[in-house]
């Protein structure tokens, strides 16, 4: 309920004409008018003076609240025994917890972007993972908007710590990379494997880094470089903008 229905609904309950109440304001009745139909809005010193009229909070002739008035929730209280005291207070923080909570959800998820996802493709950053021209997707969701074309899961940890397994990758189509060492999505199609890798082309074909240095127990690289030679047909499918773990809105909402 509103301003304007509830200025209306509390006078006609109390029984005053809108000239009667105009007069205990000191206004004119046309005010009262412009207020119940909603045209215009009482000044602070009215909506206090109406307030006191009708015996409620501000809140209440606002809308706000459906509480009439302070004055109600202490008279209860005070009637109350010390314990059930302390119970209706903790049941009222209880309540507010759980408001402040659904209002944070609300703006979360007022805040995210979709993002269209390939459902049967990954992105190895590991061995290599199939990828196709073929994609069926899904939505997921994130709270950054970026400009992509393409959202591919990531499988394995070689591009860790910028870029961890079970992330989705946001891919910006593109046949050549910008410069040496980018990162990007790239087809071995002969033998259909797709990597996400620091990339540099060569004369002889792709050469493909992993951010990830640790070392196996032989003291060996656990993910050393790979080089596709121009031979096996490999081709950049685009750059990596971002990477991000989804935000699982079913956990939430």
């Amino acid at each position: 309920m509103n301003l304007s229905e509830r200025l209306k609904s509390l006078r006609l309950e109390q029984g005053y004409t809108q000239k009667e109440l105009a007069n205990k304001l000191g206004i004119a009745y046309q005010n009262i008018q412009k207020y119940e139909k909603g045209i215009a809005k009482p000044l602070n010193k009215n909506l206090e003076n109406l307030a006191e009229v009708f015996q409620v909070s501000v809140s209440y002739l606002m809308g706000e609240t459906n509480i009439r008035s302070s004055n109600r929730i202490n008279e209860i209280m005070e009637q109350l025994s010390e314990p059930r005291q302390e119970e209706t207070i903790n049941f009222a923080e209880e309540k507010l917890i759980e408001q402040n909570s659904e209002n944070k959800i609300i703006q979360l998820r007022s805040s995210l972007v979709s993002y269209e996802v390939a459902t049967e493709q990954a992105l190895s950053a590991g061995l290599g993972e199939g990828y196709t021209d073929n994609i069926e997707t899904t939505t997921v969701y994130w709270d950054k908007n970026i400009d992509y074309d393409i959202g591919i899961p990531i499988k394995g940890d070689s591009m860790e710590p910028d870029y961890q397994s079970g992330q989705i990758a946001l891919i910006k189509y593109q046949s050549c990379s910008d410069y040496d060492g980018q990162v990007c999505a790239v087809d071995n199609i002969s033998v259909g494997d797709a990597f996400i890798k620091c990339v540099t082309c060569q004369e002889d074909g792709i050469l493909l880094e992993s951010l990830n240095v640790e070392l196996n127990q032989y003291g060996e690289r656990k993910f050393p470089d790979k080089k596709i030679s121009w031979e096996d047909n490999p081709r950049i499918i685009g750059k990596v903008v971002a990477a991000f773990t989804p935000i699982e809105i079913n956990n939430i909402f």
